[in-house]
């Protein structure tokens, strides 16, 4: 009977301790979001280093961690893509807190070194010179004109010519010797107005290859070079424009999103004053027309009757 009555008072207090054990922890729970668009983010990794405890969010960006009560300590929160944060709590009863991650990850300064000798050739294209928009853009131009015919002759062995004289001499070659391509469409004639202005508007240009030889099958057989140039696509992301007002012409362009992600559109287009200061002086010049003066002659006759 004695041995009875010990045995339930150990059980007793066993279950007394572990109840009194199980209040000494508390939860901490909260939302994680996008810092950015206030979106949930699951698989979040929710950890107490120092207690070697962790858990991650829910579908709906949703955690719960339970904690012991006592001193404070720190909880870290990361997730791929998102700067890891750091909230040192301390819990004395349940408590809620809601983390927004910022995106982006802040890296380390890379250094690459690599080791003298044999050069490993990754292209096996020659003579061929890539030109971005951007780039074009950046360079000094003469009367507010961006030109991106202008920006092929600053590159080697491509010379402009006599002064009053339009088109590309390429390594000594002929201005009819090159083939210039506007989205694998051939454009026969590159130049207006003895070479100020340039058929392709570098507003609209995304890039343009020159090859100075070598040239692909695909362009056919050509002597001197060929000049591949490829419009922008349009941002799909948001409507954006842009513009100038020039000495000789003005440009705007507009681009933006048919369907984000999906689709885009871009007009671009330039107008220039020369037409219209040239048709002012010609019409200036112009002698007025000569009056002219018309007689008419008219004859009446009268007739007796008798």
């Amino acid at each position: 009977m004695a041995y009875r009555v010990l045995i339930l008072l150990f059980c007793l207090s066993a279950l007394f301790s572990s109840g009194v054990f199980a209040q000494t922890g508390f939860r901490l729970n909260g939302t994680i979001r996008s810092a950015e668009d206030g979106e949930t983010l699951p698989g979040v990794s929710i950890a107490a280093p120092s207690l070697g405890l962790g858990t991650s969010s829910n579908e709906y960006g949703f955690y719960s961690l339970l904690l012991p009560s006592g001193d404070s300590l720190d909880v870290m929160f990361s997730f791929v893509g998102y700067q890891t944060q750091a909230r040192r709590v301390r819990l004395s009863a349940d408590m809620r807190l809601d983390v927004q991650l910022v995106f982006g990850v802040e890296l380390e300064t890379v250094e690459v070194t690599a080791q003298g000798g044999r050069e490993e050739v990754r292209n096996p294209q020659m003579s061929v010179e890539v030109i971005q928009a951007k780039e074009v853009k950046m360079i000094p131009v003469l009367l507010g004109e961006t030109d991106i015919l202008k920006a092929i002759q600053l590159k080697p062995g491509i010379p402009s010519g006599a002064e009053g004289v339009t088109g590309l001499f390429v390594r000594g070659g002929g201005s009819d010797q090159n083939l210039f391509v506007l989205d694998e469409a051939v454009v026969y004639n590159p130049n207006h107005l003895f070479g100020f202005f340039s058929t392709f508007n570098t507003d609209a240009v995304k890039d343009l290859k020159l090859y100075k030889g070598g040239f692909p099958a695909q362009y056919g057989g050509r002597l001197s070079s060929v000049i591949d140039v490829r419009l922008q696509d349009g941002n799909n992301q948001e409507f954006s424009g842009a513009g100038g007002i020039g000495l000789l012409a003005s440009r705007l362009t507009l681009e933006g999103p048919i369907k984000k992600d999906r689709s885009s559109f871009i007009v671009s287009g330039r107008r220039t004053y020369v037409d219209l200061i040239t048709r002012g002086s010609t019409a200036r010049r112009k002698p007025p027309a000569p009056t002219r003066i018309r007689f008419r002659t008219i004859t009446s006759t009268t007739s007796t009757r008798k």
